[in-house]
């Protein structure tokens, strides 16, 4: 994760934080919302302006989402099946995108290749968006980070965040690759991030099982006897 940008429902401003982060090198980027059927969800007019495509309707995201109403009219969620203009609104993408499959909402998901870069918009719903990831986008972008990543959460027995700092550089010197932060702490204990990533997932593997054990001798080594 290199950034996360917060924009508001503004066409120009969309486009604008999306030219940024191509042009930052990002090779992958995700939306979140503003794929829906209301005048607020102009995301997709963003993605179109950031790359100057023009917005048409695509027949299989149109096929989406014919289906996906007629499904939730016959679950009861909404009053009728019609494809009205609003819910025709949700097929139309930038030229040259791909739709991503939507089983929980009416939305699909939007694929755009720009050269060397991936731009992926989902739904703002929690389920939808967790859905299209999990089934559809985990496997897109599986190959696209280089190597392997590892990674674990480990709780220590600690209040005071400072008495840790350094033991994780040492633990960074020590192991090198590894990188191992804080997170919120818990009662009476921290929560540490330890992550890895190497050429083989076996390697990462132990990077991160070496750090993890020697963090947790060095804390153990520096109570109070």
């Amino acid at each position: 994760m290199k950034e996360v940008m917060v924009v508001r429902d503004d066409v120009d401003e969309i486009a604008k934080a999306l030219r940024r982060m191509l042009d930052d090198g990002c090779r992958l980027v995700i939306t979140s919302g503003g794929l829906g059927p209301t005048h607020d969800d102009k995301t997709l007019q963003g993605v179109a302006r950031a790359f100057g495509l023009r917005l048409e309707l695509n027949e299989e995201a149109l096929r989406i989402v014919e289906r996906q109403y007629r499904m939730l009219y016959e679950k009861g969620v909404v009053e009728n099946p019609d494809l009205t203009e609003p819910r025709r609104k949700m097929a139309v993408l930038p030229e040259g995108a791909h739709p991503l499959d939507n089983r929980v909402g009416g939305a699909p998901g939007v694929l755009l290749r720009v050269g060397e870069a991936v731009v992926i918009s989902l739904p703002g719903v929690p389920g939808e968006l967790k859905w299209i990831f999990d089934n559809v986008v985990a496997e897109i972008v599986k190959d696209m980070g280089e190597g392997f990543l590892e990674e674990r959460i480990l709780e220590l027995p600690s209040a005071d965040e400072s008495a840790l700092a350094s033991h994780l550089e040492d633990v960074m010197k020590r192991v090198p690759g590894v990188y191992v932060k804080t997170m919120p702490r818990l009662e009476g204990r921290f929560r540490i991030w330890v992550s890895a990533r190497a050429s083989s997932r076996e390697e990462a593997r132990r990077m991160v099982e070496r750090a993890s054990k020697l963090l947790m001798e060095l804390v153990g080594s520096s109570k109070p006897s």
